[in-house]
């Protein structure tokens, strides 16, 4: 068995440990972040720009645009959450897909920068009513990708099947 010898430490050389420890953490928490953080749902605005080229053989469409409205640059990656609701703010079923629609092609994930003022786009399509199930949305939940909350806008193309709405995901120019 081997017996190593003690050091003796004193409380002197723990103190000065201890505060060059803690200094060093709060010098890394304080240090400013320089890359963008993800948009959040109070840092964007919300609407649907309706293009008259976007309906046919039972599909329509419009674009989703997520403006800057904030002070700061940030980034969106991906797909916007979406759900619908009735005149009394009341969910309505429906499936979101996520992909290409009847009217644009899926330009797949990729960050977007933001900078204030700068917008992001995506194509979200629906389809008419074609069976005996459909659903009679007035508002639309949008969920900024990565955020947890939404923003509701209005949204009242009359009834659309009840069966998806698709979305394709953000990117920096209209697509419709």
């Amino acid at each position: 068995m081997q017996v190593f010898p003690r050091k003796s430490v004193g409380l002197s050389t723990v103190l000065a440990a201890l505060v060059v420890a803690g200094s060093a953490g709060t010098a890394a928490a304080a240090a400013p972040s320089s890359a963008p953080q993800r948009c959040q749902t109070t840092a964007v605005s919300v609407s649907l720009r309706a293009l008259g080229d976007q309906e046919g053989l039972g599909n329509r469409g419009e674009d989703l645009v997520l403006s800057n409205t904030s002070h700061r640059t940030c980034d969106v990656y991906g797909y916007p959450g979406l759900g619908l609701q009735n005149a009394e703010h009341q969910v309505l079923p429906i499936k979101v897909v996520w992909g290409s629609t009847y009217f644009a092609a899926d330009p797949r994930p990729h960050t977007i920068t933001l900078k204030p003022g700068q917008s992001a786009y995506a194509d979200v399509a629906w389809h008419m009513p074609y069976g005996t199930t459909s659903v009679t949305p007035s508002y639309l939940e949008v969920t900024p990708p990565n955020d947890t909350t939404h923003a509701t806008i209005r949204f009242a193309p009359g009834a659309i099947d009840d069966d998806s709405i698709l979305v394709t995901a953000l990117t920096t120019h209209p697509l419709g």
